[in-house]
């Protein structure tokens, strides 16, 4: 079998999984692997970075007069035009390793494979806890069955490996661990944009690299500065990064009845995140739930200190006083306290932002993170 692989994704519009890809793709192209990415709705904005890497990316065929249907028509149409484009995909090369990322690309590929007779290895990867299973009547069911099917099931924390084995009985020897990587090279030339943005270079800036989704926590975090800005220097700034999936209004509002709105500033959905953070003092993600954060590597890459709660893998990244403070989730009295610590104690910030990089660089590197995918599907092959 050549090396060949093949990714079965949503799109590529910015989030974890798909920013998890354009990292490691075209490191593995780099090794040799022909790749090509079947996308289900669109190629996404970060198709591109792939492209260039020499990705083929390709994607599920809509009609024109699709938009004219009513919206639940227009969704069962796309669900059924998606399986078609990955049933002739299959059907024409069944031999390609194929890996599917996130859950609707996991049942919709995993349907077309049994039609089609995929005979190709065939990995999953989960990259959250399966709290999404309750939201969908017999998902879990669903998927317990796909499981069977699968070669190899990966998780991306020993949390998520933990939830699989213990509650859907997948057998250890077809589970596999591997930790997100990051690319230390994209923070060798980082720039203080505080100017840009209009911040003092005395003020205390902290930073969340998060889309605007009720379960990161955001409602959380403008509760626990409202609780300590008179504890707080004078001139500090929250930096929202991330995309609003349809709750910044709300987080507005909240932010101005809470007094506070004048210190945050919205950025939206941000190609310069390293700048970002260089431009930053403490970083924060205060999420319900989580696979593995990228957002908190990328804060440990920039050596700041880290603010995260106990959900998913945070607490596998981020070591409780010695690379930032682990809090319990929906919390902001106790997250509020780890702010004010951090803010105030400005040797402890630095020396916890040292600690994060070295840890980073050793335990999280891209490298490390690439060879054990290729390692994986050399032993397939």
């Amino acid at each position: 079998m050549e090396k060949q692989l093949r990714y079965i994704i949503g799109s590529l519009n910015v989030g974890g999984a798909e920013r998890h890809l354009v990292q490691i793709l075209p490191a593995l192209v780099k090794k040799g692997w022909a790749i090509e990415v079947l996308t289900l709705t669109e190629k996404g904005a970060l198709a591109p970075v792939l492209e260039k890497a020499g990705v083929r990316i390709r994607t599920t065929y809509k009609p024109v007069w699709l938009h004219k249907l009513p919206r639940l028509l227009q969704r069962i149409v796309k669900l059924l035009l998606a399986l078609h484009f990955l049933y002739l995909n299959f059907k024409n090369d069944r031999k390609t390793i194929t890996h599917f990322f996130l859950p609707e690309s996991y049942i919709l590929g995993m349907t077309a494979a049994f039609f089609s007779y995929l005979t190709a290895p065939k990995i999953m990867s989960r990259r959250s806890l399966n709290y999404y299973q309750k939201k969908y009547f017999g998902i879990a069911q669903v998927e317990k069955f796909l499981h069977k099917k699968c070669c190899k099931i990966l998780g991306n924390s020993k949390a998520i490996i933990n939830q699989l084995y213990d509650e859907e009985n997948i057998p250890k020897n077809k589970l596999n661990l591997i930790y997100n990587g990051i690319d230390l090279t994209a923070f060798k030339n980082m720039k203080n944009i505080r100017k840009e943005l209009g911040i003092s270079s005395e003020s205390i800036v902290i930073t969340i690299v998060a889309n605007l989704i009720p379960y990161k926590g955001h409602k959380d975090l403008i509760n626990a500065l409202c609780s300590v800005k008179e504890r707080l220097p004078h001139d500090w700034r929250l930096l929202c990064v991330g995309k609003d999936n349809g709750i910044g209004i709300k987080l507005k509002i909240l932010a101005e009845t809470s007094g506070i709105s004048e210190n945050i500033l919205w950025l939206g959905a941000r190609s310069d995140i390293p700048d970002i953070l260089c431009s930053s003092d403490i970083g924060i993600l205060c999420s319900h739930e989580e696979g593995f954060s990228n957002s908190i590597l990328e804060y440990m890459a920039t050596e700041l200190p880290v603010i995260a709660t106990d959900v998913g893998g945070n607490a596998e990244a981020v070591i409780n006083s010695e690379t930032g403070i682990i809090v319990p989730p929906k919390a902001p009295e106790k997250l509020g306290n780890a702010i004010t610590m951090l803010a105030l104690d400005v040797e402890k910030s630095k020396m916890f932002g040292k600690a994060g990089k070295n840890r980073v660089m050793n335990e999280f590197s891209l490298e490390k993170c690439v060879n054990e995918y290729e390692y994986l599907y050399e032993n397939l092959i």
